[in-house]
């Protein structure tokens, strides 16, 4: 507890002072690093002092996240590098802004990844249990917490683009509010933008009220949570409507400030439901609401979304930002759609399965129908609304996936171990859908991305099929743990590995990437190649452990790998 509030304060100070200099519109003022102008914190209240302050605290948090990941791995083990992990990704972000000057996107992603950071804090600190909630427990409220928590980071994420654009006009101040709202809404982009992030913002508003205040009411254990919400929401939304004529400096960093507290107070929450929950009935209690989320698969289309972006990130041209928004959804709801026609398709397997058979198909809580129903609605929703929000090709590229995983990888998934090639395809072409959506064409880095998408596949279901033997067994699905020898998989797992690391390299030979890249692909290549020798030396009981540690390495070979090749120009 000593360690988890240090990290905790000092990444809202790294928030509010990064609110700070953007709203001062001062970001990058020190033309040196990691001093400034030659001065480790200059003493007068400058943007010059923020952007050192900012420094020094993003250093500080970076240490102690290092001594947070030692502390806290005896308990939740890989779970607790994830804060680590994410202190690296927002180095390369920062180190990617100082070096290239990087745009909007740029510091919202910087924020989205701060949001995640205190996240995973949460998510790895030790709860005392309170017995006596399981009398009383909702399971819907966590559910509605979740919802809540979205679509106020979705506000953060608008109220970023806005702020960082500048795009808003001022009105008079013998206008009335929605005088203002009318005059601003007119202006191309920003009013779309704008109008959106207000209507959410009443939404969110008053659905927290009714959140907290059923906290307050029903949960005395968080009502004090539940008071610190309703304050916090009552104090954003007088800022807000206040800020729909002007706004001062201090008013835009109360308002952060208050949004932040109102964020951290659901993430609290949200942590607190879902651990609780886990303790008290050993799983998530299923809701109708869950069970349809469930179907959707969130992980994996989450890890669609991400790839895409890497593309849409890498293309040499912008794009509308709200098409761009709007083609995001469309590719989510199409992979949504494909995932859960994947889960009625799959009944019959997912009950053999002992990781998948209380799924909410196999386990009865949903008919076959919902899924049937809700994923070609999805599918031809996202097809249609990205042939016009994005083009032609990329909504092509987006239902050949689709229909290939589902007629084609799928039906053969129990037929030949093979398969799995013919399933690294369409795993493959979200990266391609990213630089497609921007470029409209499908050609250099596009595929490269491709490439690189596909060979890691290979290696990663290598290792998942190698632990999970018996599972898949009993489902009937072929792997090549089953039909093929233990060397066979050794062989392959390095050969694929080594594949991996020439192939991070081609962008240095190539010309498209300088020193920096070559050196971090090189070495997040050579650490995965160096553990796929190490399988060498295991036995069957040990090849078995070694093949699930793998496996979680590919998982931060990826977005590491991905993350330098966007970064590191």
């Amino acid at each position: 507890m000593m360690l988890f509030w240090p990290l905790y304060i000092g990444t809202l100070i790294l928030l509010i002072v990064g609110a700070q200099l953007q709203v001062l519109k001062s970001a990058l003022v020190c033309p040196d690093w990691p001093l400034c102008f030659g001065e480790f914190l200059p003493l007068y209240m400058t943007p010059a002092f923020y952007e050192s302050l900012h420094r020094f605290m993003a250093a500080l948090v970076g240490l102690l996240s290092i001594a947070w990941a030692f502390k806290r791995w005896g308990e939740f083990r890989y779970k607790a590098l994830l804060p680590l992990f994410l202190i690296v990704v927002q180095s390369l972000l920062g180190l990617a802004t100082f070096l290239y000057k990087l745009p909007t996107v740029t510091t919202i992603l910087h924020l989205i990844f701060s949001m995640l950071y205190l996240a995973s804090l949460e998510g790895t600190r030790s709860l005392n249990i309170d017995e006596s909630l399981k009398e009383k427990w909702n399971p819907k409220l966590k559910d509605t917490v979740g919802f809540f928590l979205f679509f106020l980071v979705l506000q953060f994420i608008l109220g970023g683009i806005l702020r960082k654009s500048s795009l808003l006009a001022s009105c008079e101040d013998s206008m009335e509010f929605w005088q203002c709202w009318q005059k601003q809404s007119l202006i191309p982009l920003a009013g779309s933008l704008s109008l959106i992030h207000r209507t959410m913002g009443i939404l969110t508003t008053l659905s927290g009220l009714f959140i907290f205040s059923y906290l307050v009411k029903h949960l005395p254990k968080w009502k004090a949570a539940g008071v610190i919400g309703l304050m916090a929401m009552m104090a954003q939304l007088w800022l807000g409507l206040k800020m729909g004529r002007s706004s001062s400096r201090e008013m835009i960093i109360w308002h952060f400030v208050f949004a932040l507290l109102s964020f951290c107070t659901l993430l609290f929450l949200i942590v607190r439901l879902r651990r609780y929950e886990k303790h008290f009935f050993g799983k998530p209690v299923a809701t109708y609401l869950n069970d349809v989320m469930d179907l959707f698969k969130p992980k994996l289309t989450i890890l669609v979304v991400v790839t895409l972006l890497v593309g849409v990130f890498l293309a040499p041209i912008s794009m509308n930002l709200i098409y761009l928004l709007l083609s995001l959804a469309a590719i989510w709801i199409q992979a949504a759609g494909s995932l859960s026609l994947n889960c009625y398709m799959e009944i019959d397997i997912d009950r053999q399965m002992e990781r998948t058979r209380d799924r909410p198909l196999p386990a009865g809580r949903l008919a076959p129908s919902v899924a049937w129903n809700w994923g070609w609605g999805l599918v031809i929703l996202g097809t249609v609304v990205l042939a016009f929000t994005g083009n032609l090709l990329t909504a092509a590229l987006g239902l050949f996936s689709a229909l290939s995983y589902l007629y084609i990888y799928t039906p053969l998934k129990t037929k030949t171990p093979y398969a799995l090639y013919v399933g690294a395809i369409p795993g493959a072409l979200p990266c391609l859908m990213g630089w497609s959506l921007v470029t409209d064409s499908v050609n250099g880095m596009g595929i490269y991305l491709f490439g690189v998408l596909f060979l890691w596949q290979i290696p990663h279901f290598m290792a998942i099929s190698s632990y999970r033997k018996e599972d898949y067994a009993n489902a009937r699905i072929l792997t090549f743990a089953q039909t093929h020898s233990k060397s066979f998989l050794q062989v392959n797992i390095l050969l694929y590995s080594l594949m991996m690391l020439l192939y991070g390299l081609l962008p240095y030979v190539w010309g498209w990437r300088g020193e920096g890249y070559y050196y971090s692909s090189l070495m997040v290549g050579v650490i995965l190649s160096v553990w796929a020798m190490v399988g060498f030396k295991k036995d069957d009981q040990e090849f078995k452990r070694w093949s699930r540690s793998y496996f979680f390495l590919t998982l931060f070979y990826l977005p590491i790998q991905l993350g330098v090749l966007l970064i590191l120009r």
